[in-house]
């Protein structure tokens, strides 16, 4: 099976790449050509085939749509780009998802096409009283982020293609710029809902959509962790940083307006999907791996105790 990716260079994206070509599949990948994407797809197999382009113009999507077997679009502008430059989210989420949807019904083989939509759909949601679920909860978008997915949504159930939306939890990378985690570290309230997900089951997740697929189109699913990982944000954030040594910054500094995370009930989905593997604490250990074993020691029982409480009050 070939299976294009869009915005396959991303955290999440090269490793549903790896996933695809280490079951088998060829991949070709559609992105944007910088150094740093470059840079990303160098550990990628000889099966995994580079376009790079731009999704919101034809001549990419044509070329990067030649005689695939199935779609996943994952390609998107996401936080805090998408609150700072609503135009190019639109242009991108939006217009992009457009873009891939004219050249699905031209191809006219009704191919699998995965989309990758965000659990932020859903809105703010304190006054819920039980985990959310995708055909029966409503949805009230309020950020850019969440309006220009609610949009795409949209496009894609009227459009007439075979379609599978995925509504991902939030997904912290292993490979996550420390610059990117402070800006979005003090936008959600530590007593926050949350619904915790190893980006190694969202990966399992889209394989096995793409190889069952006759089996789950014309779903919009929620993937999230599952029972056992629905925590609050403080409980994430923790385990984190505590991987590292470090204690959770001052509760001043966090906001307190309510976030577009929940917990979730992904019954559904785990039932065709069988993807909730991984934990937390598997997450803890993988970060911890991406160090030397003396830099994570030091970290924890010398710099973190003596220095941690200031090092946080300075992100």
């Amino acid at each position: 099976m070939l299976v294009l990716i869009t915005g396959g260079t991303g955290g999440l994206g090269i490793n549903i790449s790896k996933t695809f070509l280490e079951d088998g599949h060829n991949v070709r990948i559609l992105d944007l050509d910088s150094p740093l994407n470059r840079k990303r797809v160098r550990g990628l197999s000889a099966n995994a085939e580079i376009c790079w382009g731009d999704i919101t113009q034809p001549d990419s999507v044509n070329k990067a749509m030649e005689h695939v077997d199935a779609v996943v679009h994952l390609a998107g502008i996401i936080p805090p780009l998408s609150e700072q430059d609503p135009e190019l989210a639109n242009k991108v989420n939006v217009g992009g998802t457009q873009t891939m949807l004219a050249f699905m019904r031209k191809g006219g083989d009704n191919i699998p096409f995965v989309f990758t939509s965000s659990v932020a759909v859903f809105g703010p949601t304190t006054s819920a009283t039980e985990p959310l679920n995708p055909d029966r909860s409503v949805c009230n978008p309020v950020s850019i982020y969440a309006k220009t997915k609610m949009q795409a949504e949209d496009l894609i159930k009227e459009s007439g293609i075979d379609y599978l939306i995925m509504r991902l939890t939030s997904i912290p990378y292993l490979s996550i710029r420390a610059s990117a985690m402070k800006a979005l570290m003090f936008t959600i309230p530590l007593r926050n809902r949350m619904e915790w997900c190893h980006p190694d089951d969202v990966a399992l997740a889209i394989l096995n959509a793409a190889k069952n697929f006759d089996v789950v189109k014309g779903n919009t699913l929620v993937i999230a962790g599952g029972p056992s990982q629905q925590m609050v944000y403080e409980d994430m954030l923790r385990a984190v940083l505590g991987t590292i040594g470090l204690p959770i910054p001052p509760s001043n500094k966090f906001t307190e307006e309510p976030f577009e995370l929940d917990w979730y009930d992904t019954s559904k989905s785990q039932e065709l999907l069988r993807y909730q593997q991984k934990t937390l604490d598997d997450y803890s250990r993988d970060l911890a791996n991406q160090f030397p074993a003396p830099v994570i020691a030091i970290m924890r029982y010398i710099i973190g105790p003596v220095f941690g409480r200031i090092i946080v009050r300075l992100l």
